[in-house]
């Protein structure tokens, strides 16, 4: 057999083989599940499934990287009640839905009076590049999203017809490196990441180190405390004590300022 033959055979088994992934994968009914299952796998990845995860969990409203109260969400599929007790008594309920991408769908944020703000969220989706955020709708307000892609079909911008905008940076590897946020009349957030996680943030002039904790367990990083900085000097430090329950998500988590309790947030996780 030539060896021209057996490099012919070779590249029609890859071919094969990406074709079949890309099948399997980057399809409009796959599971964040299935596709984690896929990318924690060691060994060689399809390089359009890679594109079509990162344009996945990459969304604002993904639950790799929505925060509430700084605590993440780590990925969690389906409905999360949340019941925050405040140091002084006062409490408060949020209810967080999202579907099997791990994409937010609705939100309703209980405010300090007591008053509940409902968010219903959208999708596109095509099979290249996957799903992005169409729309966020609270009342009769709806703001529009449209995203930006490079060559490799990675989505690099999103813009909102509200004047937000959210530039994203990756590494060699296609690892997000780095998130811009802007919006009129806020602060401009530039938030630094290492390995999936946010480990540095700049707010305007305010900069705030993150630190994990790296549970063996579950393989997941849990958010310890963040550190606001002026130079070198630590000038505020809220930390975060927590639980988690078998699939490693957060169940209970006490937060203090500078040492001093500040609240307890309890949830509880269903389909």
């Amino acid at each position: 057999m030539s060896n021209r033959f057996l490099l012919l055979a070779a590249a029609l088994i890859m071919t094969v083989a990406t074709s079949t992934a890309q099948h399997s994968y980057c399809n409009e009914n796959v599971t964040l599940e299935t596709l984690s299952a896929y990318i924690d796998t060691a060994g060689r990845h399809d390089p359009h499934v890679l594109v079509y995860y990162s344009n996945l969990i990459n969304n604002p409203t993904h639950s790799y990287r929505i925060e509430h109260f700084d605590v993440g969400f780590n990925g969690c599929t389906g409905r999360v009640d949340e019941h925050v007790v405040m140091e002084d008594g006062k409490q408060r309920d949020n209810v967080f839905i999202f579907n099997d991408k791990g994409l937010l769908t609705q939100s309703s944020i209980q405010g300090s009076k007591g008053n509940k703000t409902v968010l219903n969220y959208t999708y596109a989706y095509d099979n290249m590049r996957g799903y992005t955020i169409k729309q966020s709708k609270r009342k009769g307000k709806v703001i529009n999203f449209a995203p930006m892609f490079d060559d490799n079909g990675r989505r690099v911008t999103i813009k909102g017809d509200n004047g937000s905008r959210q530039e994203y940076s990756f590494n060699e590897q296609g690892h997000l490196s780095k998130l811009v946020i802007t919006q009129e009349g806020a602060d401009k957030r530039t938030l630094v990441y290492q390995d999936g996680y946010v480990i540095r943030e700049e707010r305007g002039n305010r900069v705030f180190r993150y630190h994990y904790d790296f549970d063996t367990a579950t393989g997941k990083k849990y958010l310890i405390a963040i550190k606001e900085l002026k130079g070198n000097d630590v000038i505020h430090e809220r930390t975060f004590d927590y639980e988690v329950d078998t699939h490693g998500r957060y169940t209970t988590v006490k937060v203090a300022l500078d040492g001093k309790p500040e609240m307890t947030i309890t949830r509880a996780y269903s389909l």
